[in-house]
């Protein structure tokens, strides 16, 4: 559930550019008292960005929710009888050998309860969702933030993110989904797409495939014999290319979708129910054809997600028309200031 603090930014460390939103609970309302983003050229300048980002925002709190993921973040779908939350994790720590290539004293655990089935037997079982990530990299992660006289509150991972921003969306929108209905979140970004399958703002399946924008900017600079930054900004703004650019992404994009059908048809074969509609967020979903391109693939209602939309804004601390015009790449830095 949402919980109820002051102020913390939300931010969002991508591999070509970094988000961040500030999010303030005031009384009843969620405000956006703040927002940036920054282009980032390669890791190693991610410090001076982070520190040029917060700098040029003007931000109230210093206090920081990010996360982790990649290789190091491990997702694991696992049975277990039916038990309360509060020993839920204590059960899920002392099983979590069998499941995770890590010692357990090495990691960070975690735990969701998702839904209750029948196993061949014929008796309950809790599906849960276990996720761990090596205490190295959170405490790196970590101390990379302090260094820069930040206060990290928390570390997630996105595919939470994501559902903590639904969830956020489905405050401020009452009825933006009907009951029961099971949508698909999924943050397209420049190395890995993040999904996050929801079923009345419970997640029920996440994980992260690696592939993204920059496997798109490679196709377009492959077919069109062009350099990647020029492919790069021809993906940002396609104009009267928009043809040839689609032409160029369409094997990548098929592969992307394809991946994704696979988490879908998991999702459907474990828990007895059909993704119904997908919305897309991240930096690819501004290309103009991205929403057509994936529900050929899906064969399921796609649209493009404004996680903005509903929440007030602090209008002379932001920049409103560049918080609207990029909405659609802060689902994941609104979703970790919402959690925290």
């Amino acid at each position: 559930m949402l919980k109820q603090r002051k102020s913390i930014v939300g931010l969002d460390i991508g591999t070509s550019c970094i988000k961040a939103v500030e999010l303030t609970r005031e009384k009843y309302d969620h405000v956006v008292t703040g927002y940036a983003q920054i282009e980032v050229p390669n890791e190693g300048a991610r410090q001076d960005a982070i520190a040029e980002l917060m700098r040029a925002a003007s931000f109230r709190s210093k206090r920081v929710a990010t996360a982790v993921s990649g290789k190091n973040v491990i997702f694991r779908y696992i049975g277990m009888p039916e038990m309360s939350d509060d020993k839920l994790l204590q059960a899920v720590r002392l099983e979590a050998d069998k499941y995770i290539p890590f010692d357990v004293d090495e990691v960070e655990i975690d735990a969701q309860r998702l839904a209750l089935t029948q196993d061949q037997n014929g008796k309950s079982e809790m599906k849960v969702l276990l996720v761990a990530a090596k205490k190295t990299i959170v405490a790196d992660h970590s101390r990379f933030l302090t260094d820069l006289g930040l206060q990290p509150v928390v570390v997630g991972v996105d595919g939470f993110a994501l559902g903590n921003a639904w969830e956020l969306s489905e405050l401020v929108n009452p009825g933006i989904q009907d009951p029961g209905r099971t949508v698909a979140l999924i943050d397209i970004g420049a190395t890995k797409a993040s999904i996050n399958i929801l079923r009345d703002n419970v997640s029920f399946f996440a994980r992260e495939v690696p592939m993204g924008g920059q496997d798109l900017t490679n196709a377009i600079a492959r077919r069109l014999g062009i350099e990647n930054q020029q492919a790069e900004t021809l993906k940002r703004a396609p104009g009267d290319q928009t043809a040839s650019v689609q032409e160029a992404t369409s094997q990548v994009l098929e592969d992307i979708g394809n991946e994704i059908n696979l988490s879908f048809d998991f999702f459907e074969n474990q828990f007895d129910g059909e993704v119904q509609e997908v919305w897309l967020t991240g930096g690819s979903a501004l290309l103009p054809f991205l929403e057509e391109s994936f529900e050929k693939i899906f064969e399921k209602r796609t649209k493009t997600w404004n996680p903005i939309e509903g929440l007030k804004v602090k209008a002379d601390n932001v920049d409103v028309e560049a918080l609207n015009q990029y909405a659609p790449q802060l689902a994941v830095a609104l979703g970790l200031a919402a959690a925290s």
